[in-house]
């Protein structure tokens, strides 16, 4: 198009003249000006029929503006957050606003951290621990044997009143001393004491996660390690 215009305008010149005036001159470029922008106009018509639109986000824009994360979106660990009881003593889970990470709160008042790992299973790698909670939502079983329900626990504390007092491991004297609110001492034949809790099935969880199961009749406690203590 460029080479045709100019040779046009050329030709149309006088035989006699051996340069063109300044006024023909800026005519001349003007009309290239014009049709380079023609020219232009036209490739980026025939480039946009072959074009592509930006990829999306594959999450939906959250109130904010900004993209959500999964994590932000699910919220499954939400139904955990708020009072427990570890027998009738109070203890509390909070969730952050994720709905993932959570700060959990025991008896004593000590705080620890974790994060759930799906709706119902969730961690403290502090502590190794990890918590399994019930299909109704009421209780969260521990992996070192304890027990948080939503309603404060008596059972486990009444029938621990009886347990104290001497026992006795294949005839040698042990003994269970049960304190207010279900804390246990047990002192075995050979003297050595480990300190426990009631659970609120009424078994003894001690420290080292030995777990002793208490007859119907109240007359033997079987423990997880292999003995037996009878009255």
């Amino acid at each position: 198009m460029k080479t045709n215009l100019v040779f046009r305008l050329k030709n149309n010149a006088p035989g006699g003249e051996k340069c063109i005036e300044p006024k023909s001159k800026l005519t001349i470029l003007l009309l290239l000006f014009v049709a380079l922008a023609l020219a232009g106009c036209e490739t980026m018509e025939s480039g946009s029929s072959g074009g592509f639109a930006a990829p999306s986000s594959p999450w939906p824009a959250a109130p904010t503006g900004h993209s959500a994360s999964p994590a932000s979106q699910t919220g499954f660990a939400s139904g955990l957050s708020g009072r427990w009881y570890h027998g009738d003593r109070p203890t509390s889970i909070d969730v952050a606003p994720d709905g993932r990470n959570l700060t959990v709160i025991d008896e004593v008042g000590r705080r620890t951290v974790g994060y759930a790992t799906s709706p119902r299973e969730f961690e403290i790698p502090q502590d190794r621990l990890r918590g399994h909670l019930s299909h109704d939502g009421r209780r969260i079983s521990w992996t070192n044997g304890g027990e948080w329900t939503r309603e404060a626990q008596q059972r486990g504390s009444d029938v621990g009143q009886g347990l104290s007092g001497r026992w006795y491991h294949d005839g040698k004297p042990t003994s269970v001393s049960m304190s207010p609110g279900g804390s246990v001492t047990i002192t075995n034949e050979q003297g050595q004491t480990s300190s426990g809790h009631m659970s609120g099935n009424g078994d003894i969880v001690l420290s080292s996660l030995i777990r002793g199961t208490v007859s119907p009749n109240g007359r033997s406690i079987s423990w997880s390690n292999g003995t037996t203590w009878t009255r």
